[in-house]
């Protein structure tokens, strides 16, 4: 037996997270033991900045990153569309183990129901955007903290409803609090959302044997959402949402763009994740 250690944020998802991966990989490799390093992040600890600003700049991922170049963990996991399309030289993006729901979900009260002028919490500009599209008329307010802050922040009356992502209220066993999935056609996800991702130093052994449990098909997909992510620079100024799908032996690609020339949506398609990127690039003229 030999142990291996994971480097993760504190939060309760978090830690279900890299629950999950070292169930795989203890389940792929029976003579692994696996343990659980928890890091408190920067995004962890700054409770005013906007979530868009901090996760533009990697507040949620950069010091679990720095724990695996640091030596203390062998490797990481992140939520994906928390992680920026730049990483650290010495990582690798050794593992995309599976996927949950991609999709966002509204909690407290479903779209239908919630009074013109209802409050609804997310510190997302994509999600922002995309809602106030489907109701021009409700309100929407930053909303911080972990699932179940947010959750008790609904049930205490401080907003009427939220937006969370299902993957992530899913894997907290919350699935009752869910009052609607939002579809495709009402709100595009967030690249990579619901997927997991497994950074480790690059050419270590650690990298070697994580690589196991990487999904190929997956990584297709998520290749094209995170290209079009790094070709938009979307962050702060902008808001992008983007998800892949294998249509047969092609990708089909769901996008949307919010920025200071208004609001678009495209859906492109390509064998290859380049040729979708640039598929949707020109749809959305960017």
């Amino acid at each position: 037996m030999f142990e291996l250690r994971i480097a993760t944020r504190q939060s309760s998802l978090a830690l279900a997270q890299a629950s999950r991966v070292a169930e795989l990989l203890v389940r792929a490799h029976p003579e692994v033991e696996v343990s659980l390093v928890e890091v408190e992040t920067t995004g962890d600890k700054d409770r005013t900045t906007g979530v868009a600003l901090l996760t533009q700049v990697g507040a949620f991922v950069r010091s679990v990153q720095q724990a695996v170049i640091d030596g203390r963990a062998d490797f990481a996991v992140h939520s994906l569309k928390d992680l920026p399309v730049s990483a650290p030289a010495e990582l690798v993006l050794a593992a995309f183990p599976e996927r949950a729901s991609p999709y966002d979900v509204l909690v407290g009260s479903c779209l239908a129901n919630l009074k013109a002028g209802a409050l609804v919490g997310t510190g997302s500009p994509r999600r922002v955007a995309q809602l106030l599209d489907l109701r021009p008329d409700l309100r929407t307010a930053e909303l911080r903290g972990n699932v179940d802050t947010r959750l008790s922040k609904v049930g205490d009356g401080q907003v009427d409803a939220a937006v969370l992502a299902e993957a992530g209220v899913d894997r907290l066993g919350m699935s009752d609090a869910i009052s609607q999935r939002l579809s495709l056609d009402e709100m595009v996800p967030a690249p990579g959302q619901g997927a997991l991702a497994v950074e480790a130093l690059r050419g270590t052994a650690s990298a070697e044997l994580v690589q196991t449990l990487d999904d190929p098909r997956l990584r297709v997909l998520l290749s094209a959402e995170r290209g079009l992510l790094a070709e938009t620079g979307a962050g702060c100024r902008s808001a992008l949402g983007a998800l892949a799908e294998w249509d047969g032996p092609n990708i089909r690609l769901n996008a949307f763009v919010a920025d200071e020339r208004g609001h678009r949506r495209a859906v492109a398609t390509g064998d290859t994740p380049a040729a979708v990127v640039d598929d949707a690039r020109r749809q959305l003229g960017i």
